[in-house]
């Protein structure tokens, strides 16, 4: 039966025959009806923001190429050099049908949606790897890092489409035809291969890419020109409902565009309605703005496995280049890395690197990974590597004298104390301060030598007295009772100089405290205690 409705055609389209009655099921025949919003007879206007150019890139490998990345955050196994004979099954399909394989295994006549078993009998060396969910969100969200250097404006399309708003960026890079093609070249060096298209709106350019047709659309006017020949299987609308099209002779985009608009949008989910309408322009396509990670995460995967640190060294080192070309995309700096070294029975070795300062350059982090490496003992080869870093802190240039002659020296002790502490431990080398304290023993603390330099902590409060170069741990006694004596019978030049204090901590002292002078020169520092039962002592030894 007809469909109930008014439909009104543009005045520049000529009509189209009325639908018929037919018996059973009623159909719809295509009718020019892309020119209105609605079924109301509304004009169709433009809702799109005037101005915008979407540059879509299609991963139409996107499976198989997040499994060959190098480098990667999640994951257990990686197709490595051997890509070709991969065979990529998908877990939540039991794991016994075919969703992605290599070049090989396609020319071998493998094919996605084949039984495994039957993948097998074509290619019996194929390498079976299961699909990653989390590899491909890794991958996606790396092509959207690298799409930052372009744009800000960039946004994600899982599992295997990212969009950028390049208008302003035109100028920048020399054009659209030199944009794309920088675009291009930045993915294909990272192993990709991708698909491009720019139109004036994110869903045209998607099903441009989608369909593998690189156009570069700049006027809104000529979309639905353009669209009409694209095949429905770009859409990725419903299976079901591009079989019901299907059925009735629909196959492009051209053909739903010139369906009846209110009897398409009754017969099918209104989301297909909105995607042509937002596919013209016609409608606004908001969508969440992709925010780069606030922490580094890599991992590269070693076949063979490695028991050599030195040759763990050369495998770490492009992961800290791809750290520090992280850290420089974002402004900022790191402060401390792990690096995770995986084994196959053995527990994961953790390797902690801690810096004296925020570092951006990797001959530095390089160089305070190999005093790691040095000192670690491996309980077994090293089968994965992982790097991940600290917390990110915004990137400080310090300004010097122009003339300065020792800002060399100056920066190398930062890295002289990461040095030490990687070759000797964390623990061993470290600070001291003055504090505002009478009691000598506790006069001093020990913390980060750095942070006392920076903060101002080593400054040395004023006391009364002279105070020794040298304190003893704990106080020596000595021999004499009226006169004390230490190598000899001892001189006082100076003093007392009385400390009565920690009552309130349980460390009560009550002391007076004189500098003498040893038959051989050397002035020390010496107190008698004036608790029972009383006595000299050596405390110190002035330089």
């Amino acid at each position: 039966m007809p469909l109930p409705g008014k439909h009104r055609v543009p005045p520049e389209v000529s009509p189209s025959p009325s639908p018929s009655p037919v018996s059973g099921r009623s159909r719809l025949r295509p009718a020019l009806g892309g020119g209105n919003r609605s079924g109301t007879g509304e004009p169709t206007r433009s809702a799109a923001p005037a101005g915008e150019l979407w540059l879509a890139i299609h991963l139409p490998n996107h499976i198989l190429e997040s499994l060959c990345q190098p480098a990667v955050a999640a994951g257990e196994d990686a197709a490595g050099d051997d890509a070709g004979h991969v065979v990529v099954v998908d877990p939540g399909r039991g794991g016994k049908v075919v969703c992605a394989c290599g070049v090989t295994a396609t020319a071998a006549g493998v094919a996605p949606g084949m039984a495994l078993n039957s993948a097998l009998a074509l290619l019996p060396d194929a390498r079976v790897l299961a699909r990653d969910s989390r590899r491909e969100r890794t991958l996606l969200e790396t092509v959207a890092v690298v799409a930052l250097d372009f744009t800000p404006r960039v946004n994600l399309d899982p599992p295997d489409g990212v969009l950028l708003e390049v208008r302003g960026s035109l100028r920048l890079f020399g054009g659209v035809r030199q944009l794309c093609a920088r675009v291009g070249e930045r993915l294909r060096a990272r192993g990709l291969a991708p698909r491009i298209a720019l139109t004036p709106t994110r869903l045209a350019a998607l099903w441009f890419a989608r369909s593998g047709m690189e156009v570069v659309l700049r006027r809104p006017e000529a979309l639905a020109g353009r669209l009409a020949a694209l095949p429905l299987a770009c859409t990725r609308w419903p299976e079901r409902s591009l079989r019901s099209l299907a059925t009735m002779g629909v196959h492009a985009v051209g053909d739903c565009l010139r369906l009846p608009r209110d009897g398409f949008t009754r017969r099918f989910e209104p989301q297909m309605r909105l995607d042509l309408d937002r596919a013209l322009g016609h409608a606004p396509d908001p969508r969440a703005a992709f925010v780069p990670g606030e922490r580094f995460a890599a991992r590269r995967d070693l076949e063979p496995e490695l028991a050599d640190t030195a040759r763990l060294q050369s495998v770490c080192e492009p992961l800290l280049d791809e750290l520090c070309t992280f850290l420089q995309a974002r402004g900022a700096s790191v402060e401390s890395l792990e690096l995770r070294l995986l084994h196959r029975d053995a527990p994961p070795t953790r390797l902690r690197l801690h810096f004296a300062e925020p570092v951006t350059a990797a001959a530095r982090i390089a160089a305070l990974l190999r005093e790691r490496l040095a000192r670690a003992e491996l309980p077994e080869p090293v089968r994965s590597v992982r790097l991940r870093s600290g917390p990110l802190s915004e990137a400080r240039v310090q300004a010097g004298d122009l003339f300065a002659l020792d800002r060399r020296r100056a920066s190398a002790v930062p890295q002289l104390v990461e040095r030490l502490r990687a070759r000797l431990g964390e623990e061993a080398v470290h600070g001291l301060c003055l504090v505002p304290e009478h009691r000598p023993e506790a006069a001093w603390e020990k913390g980060d030598i750095l942070l006392f330099q920076s903060s101002g902590k080593g400054e040395c409060p004023l006391f009364p007295g002279p105070r020794p170069v040298w304190l003893l741990a704990e106080p020596q006694p000595l021999a004499g009772d009226e006169q004390p004596r230490y190598e000899g019978l001892l001189e006082i030049e100076g003093g007392p100089e009385r400390i009565e204090s920690g009552w309130w901590d349980g460390r009560d002292v009550r002391r007076d405290y004189y500098v003498a002078r040893t038959p051989a020169g050397v002035r020390v520092w010496i107190f008698r205690e004036r608790r029972t039962p009383g006595g000299w002592f050596l405390h110190g030894v002035f330089g």
